[in-house]
């Protein structure tokens, strides 16, 4: 199963080199974006990134999207609603797909962090718990969902560990992601976890257990991140 993956294209921000990027890329059997696909709310500009995949590399794919924290919750409806039918966003849900007669399961969700940001604090009620939440939900719907499928991802925008931040101020790991979600995947060991957000790290790949984790944040990587697995 060959995977295109990516992130934080905070479009229209890098859009045209997400674009020359993407021209070096043929049809994938899946497409996932890690979150921050849109910049500081700007809903639209998620139907120019699906123009411009679909444009670069045809249909017949399936396109899965979680939200990061710049497809702000209150827009999240109206992104729904701009690609409906053209690509499926898993917030905190999950969905499945087949490939070469196997059932790969993917579990979608923003993710947490350690630390709450000032701005978090001031406008998401009860933001500590909210993250507990998502970890919790994420390990909920990785435990069912291994009892229906051949292979798991878990699709996040925050970083479940600290190796994938490598390059980012060590104190700011707090900021980029939790340490609770590095529990789930410990716990879970789903195939692979995509993630984003870290714009700043040197390093992209982590082992945690037989899980494999990939930064796909392309200020991180400078390229849509390809991944051949499961032949």
């Amino acid at each position: 199963m060959r995977i295109l993956a990516i992130a934080d294209v905070h479009s229209p921000r890098f859009h045209e080199e997400f674009k020359l990027e993407l021209s070096m890329h043929s049809t994938p059997d899946l497409f996932l974006m890690a979150g921050d696909m849109v910049n500081r709310g700007n809903a639209e500009e998620i139907v120019r990134v699906l123009d411009t995949i679909e444009d670069t590399l045809g249909l017949g794919f399936p396109i899965i999207g979680c939200f990061g924290n710049e497809e702000y919750n209150e827009i999240r409806k109206k992104i729904m609603k701009l690609v409906d039918g053209r690509m499926v966003f898993l917030d905190e849900q999950w969905s499945t797909v087949n490939s070469d007669g196997k059932t790969i399961g993917i579990v979608g969700t923003q993710g947490s962090l350690d630390k709450a940001t000032t701005w978090q604090r001031r406008n998401i009620p009860g933001v500590k718990r909210v993250f507990e939440r998502r970890a919790a939900r994420a390990s909920s719907l990785l435990k069912g969902l291994m009892k229906k499928v051949d292979h798991t991802i878990l699709l996040m925008h925050y970083s479940p560990c600290l190796e994938t931040c490598e390059g980012e101020e060590d104190k700011a790991f707090g900021w980029l992601g939790s340490r609770k979600f590095y529990s789930v995947v410990e716990k879970r060991q789903p195939d692979l976890v995509i993630h984003g957000h870290v714009h700043n790290a040197s390093q992209h790949e982590a082992i945690i257990g037989r899980t494999l984790v990939r930064n796909v944040a392309f200020p991180a990587v400078r390229t849509v991140t390809e991944l051949e697995l499961w032949d």
